[in-house]
């Protein structure tokens, strides 16, 4: 069995599917606690003869024990089961792996309940997105300000602005200072556009960072989705699938980014729900076709027209979709070495 880096787990989903699977509970904590309480009931009684204590002592003792299944483990034995049932579909060890657009290969996945596929991953978290426009003039502002200064302090730079302060307080007549002067001004304007034309960072304009918020807090709010492009397949085909914020082991977006990476160097195993395979052909199931008639009740045009708004964003929404989608449920990091499947053949 390979040992894996586990950077994303959604544990309620695997239980769920686990649970079906094996029939079973899924008991996920081991520990072993006990209470106890001592009680004393005694009587004293003094007959000037002898001493005697009457009544007794009780001890009242609870034990509760739950056992540990680690996740972990519980995800290795769902792969298993999801293998052995016939209800994954191995990308990595599929000899239809020509295309995914290839037609026999999504009947496969149509038929299959989860997918697993290896390779290079892309993390697109929005919500993190958002909040680098939002800093982005901040930021421009900083590099382009560090830049200057750094020019400023060149000393091809500072010998001409040595010039200059000659130039400005230059002796002689009003016509030979008006002349120093003049050659001044022109020597700064030079300074002035080396400065403005050589910026490190170009300046996003605030309208374009200003939609750039208004789309995500639209169509991708708290979304941050993955794309793993599979080993063997063509580069410009992947698979991608929402990921949850609380389902990562690294819960702090940033500390996660800083470690991995938005594009990470090393391959990904993605193992997750299939929720979508559309054909390239047009879907022959319409929603809105029970209104197509030549007449129409009151209560149906307005059903309709209320209908017709939602669909009237498919268009729109299409956009921040691609056409295979899964529901992840883990992510891991391949062991190094060669890839060995950790199932039976």
């Amino acid at each position: 069995m390979n040992l894996y880096d586990y950077i994303y787990v959604d544990l309620d989903k695997a239980i769920s599917l686990y649970s079906q699977l094996t029939g079973g509970v899924v008991e996920l904590k081991e520990s072993q606690s006990e209470k106890g309480a001592t009680a004393d009931n005694k009587r004293n009684y003094d007959f000037k003869v002898f001493k005697h204590d009457a009544g007794g002592t009780s001890h009242d003792i609870e034990q509760n024990k739950v056992t540990i299944k680690p996740h972990h483990a519980l995800l290795q034995e769902l792969e298993t089961e999801l293998l052995a049932s016939g209800y994954l579909f191995n990308l990595d060890d599929s000899t239809e792996l020509n295309s995914l657009k290839d037609p026999s290969l999504r009947v496969s996945l149509k038929n299959a309940l989860c997918i697993k596929c290896t390779g290079r991953i892309v993390i697109e978290d929005y919500e993190r997105m958002k909040k680098i426009g939002h800093d982005f003039p901040d930021i421009v502002n900083l590099i382009n300000r560090s830049h200057e200064d750094t020019l400023k302090n060149n000393p091809e730079y500072l010998l001409i602005e040595n010039q200059i302060k000659k130039l400005e307080g230059a002796p002689g007549d009003r016509n030979r200072k008006a002349a120093a002067k003049q050659k001044a001004k022109e020597l700064r304007a030079g300074l002035d556009s080396l400065v403005s034309s050589s910026r490190a960072v170009e300046m996003v304009p605030q309208w374009i960072l200003d939609g750039m918020k208004t789309w995500i807090d639209a169509f991708l709010p708290k979304i941050t989705n993955i794309r793993v492009y599979p080993s063997g397949g063509k580069i410009d085909e992947h698979i991608f699938g929402h990921l949850d914020a609380k389902n990562f082991t690294i819960s702090d977006p940033t500390a996660f980014h800083f470690t991995y990476g938005s594009f990470p160097t090393e391959e990904f195993t993605m193992l997750g729900i299939i929720t979508s395979v559309p054909s390239e052909d047009d879907d022959p199931f319409i929603p809105l076709a029970e209104f197509d008639k030549d007449e129409l009740a009151d209560h149906e045009s307005v059903e309709r027209a209320f209908r017709g708004m939602f669909r009237g964003f498919d268009g729109i929404e299409a956009m921040v979709r691609k056409p295979l989608k899964v529901a992840t449920h883990s992510i891991s990091k391949l062991p190094p070495g060669p890839r060995q499947s950790c199932h039976p053949r």
